[in-house]
């Protein structure tokens, strides 16, 4: 088949038989239907109706105008929506409402450029486009235009435009500490001599505008994983031998090669399996003294299938479908970009559904090995990289990005750790040997579906 309207069609069979949910028959010239016995046509709703095929113009006098134009108040780039064609100057049948023109413009009509891809159709007195939006970032806004002649700038609906991924929730920055004004306590290493702050105002705010807009970039964000060779010490030795007697005494009894041997040793205690092989990579690294990012399968999918990264997701998916369904079922609202800081107990007061954590005190992470590897996850950020709705019914995919300091401060060493000659060992290594800490990460995706009537009450309840 061409565009030239060439040639012939003959079908000739026993059975002939044609389904679809729109089937339409074109022709410049005559159309014949030729049977032996009968032709049989049904319509299941309005039955079957034929319409001459009358010029645009009904009205001698008066060209036929479309007078309002509907869509979607928001669209996401390259999804397909919608369009209706709703109101017109004079009655129109649905034969000729295929004629309706539609057109668009990413600059609030000063270029109107016609619509070369996607579907028309008409019912019950309504023009219908599918349109797949294809802007650039630059594009703010969609308006779209039906006509018969030519585009009315008056006669259109505009749509915001919404690209993805979305930042839904980002608290805190790798490498900083819990308000963002300097390095994390647990990033931090030296000898004893400390150089407090290790960042200058101007460094942190590229950082975090970088950050919040780009994620984490290794060649400009490197010196913030301690991939770097400047001093970062917090702490003076006096402070870290104060910590106690055992301090003081695996201190100066242990070389580096000693001290790493004692960390070593505790943590065949707290890992198995591929877990085990994972810590041993990261004490490794630890070693190797050259910070960086590090991350490993084996962590990622333990950390996903952990019972609190699951309770975790479920309240950001349910975050998610509350936000759809107060916007009526776009994303104009789904948008979260800034960096929440502090503690976290004022955290989750505004955030319900906390952030992983593997505590040894819960869900077998002692012996799983999530403990040693990570424990708490330090800071994470979520984003919404896909979204596709058809009718009330959606399925989004988003990223999760959780980040952790493979490092000790001295917090840690004023609880029971300091018990623990692999701990001290740790901490020793870091802040009076000068061995880099650095970042880990754990990145991974996921998918939900919902209905845009049913925000985070209405999926709980499902639950139960």
């Amino acid at each position: 088949m061409s565009e030239n309207n060439v040639g012939n069609i003959v079908v000739i069979s026993k059975k002939y038989r044609e389904n679809g949910e729109n089937i339409r028959w074109n022709s410049a010239g005559e159309t014949s239907l030729r049977s032996g016995k009968r032709i049989r046509m049904a319509g299941k709703q309005d039955g079957v109706t034929f319409h001459k095929n009358d010029p645009v113009t009904l009205n001698a006098a008066t060209p036929v105008k479309v007078l309002k134009v509907t869509g979607p108040k928001s669209v996401v780039n390259h999804n397909t929506y919608e369009f209706q064609a709703t109101a017109f100057s004079e009655q129109v049948p649905d034969n000729q409402l295929m004629l309706v023109h539609w057109a668009y413009s990413f600059d609030g009509g000063k270029n109107i450029e016609p619509f070369k891809t996607g579907t028309t159709r008409a019912e019950k007195g309504i023009a219908y486009k599918s349109i797949t939006v294809a802007g650039n970032s630059q594009d703010k806004e969609v308006s779209v235009y039906a006509f018969f002649r030519k585009p009315d700038p008056n006669v259109k609906v505009t749509s915001q435009v919404i690209y993805l991924p979305l930042v839904v929730d980002a608290y805190r920055v790798p490498g900083l500490n819990e308000d963002g004004a300097d390095i994390a306590n647990d990033m931090a290493y030296g000898k004893g001599k400390p150089a407090k702050p290790v960042y200058s105002a101007g460094e942190l705010a590229s950082y975090k505008a970088s950050y919040l807009d780009k994620g984490f970039d290794p060649a400009t964000d490197a010196k913030f994983a301690n991939a770097d060779t400047a001093n970062k010490g917090i702490y003076n030795e006096q402070q870290v031998l104060d910590t106690g007697a055992l301090m003081r005494f695996s201190n100066s009894t242990s070389s580096d090669a000693s001290l790493f041997r004692q960390f070593r040793d505790m943590v065949d205690l707290m890992a198995r399996g591929g877990l085990n092989d994972n810590i041993h990579n990261m004490i490794d690294k630890f070693e190797r003294n050259e910070g960086g990012v590090y991350e490993n399968a084996t962590l990622t999918a333990a950390v996903q299938a952990n019972p609190s990264t699951i309770r975790f997701c479920t309240g950001i998916e349910d975050e998610m479908a509350d936000r759809i369904k107060k916007a009526g079922g776009d994303l104009s609202t789904m948008e979260d970009k800034k960096i929440y800081y502090g503690k976290e107990a004022g955290y989750n007061q505004q955030h319900p559904y906390g952030h992983p954590s593997f505590p040894y005190s819960r869900d077998y992470n002692l012996v799983k090995g999530l403990t040693i590897a990570i424990n708490d996850v330090w800071c994470y950020k979520v984003t919404l990289t896909a979204f596709k709705i058809t009718g009330n019914n959606y399925k989004a995919k988003y990223e999760v990005l959780l980040w952790d300091h493979f490092g000790l401060d001295l917090p840690d060493m004023q609880k029971f750790y300091a018990y623990g000659a692999g701990f001290r060992a740790w901490f020793l290594l870091q802040h009076v040997r000068g061995y880099k800490p650095f970042l880990t990460r754990v990145r991974f995706e996921k998918e939900f579906t919902g209905n845009i009537t049913e925000g985070a009450a209405e999926r709980k309840n499902k639950r139960k």
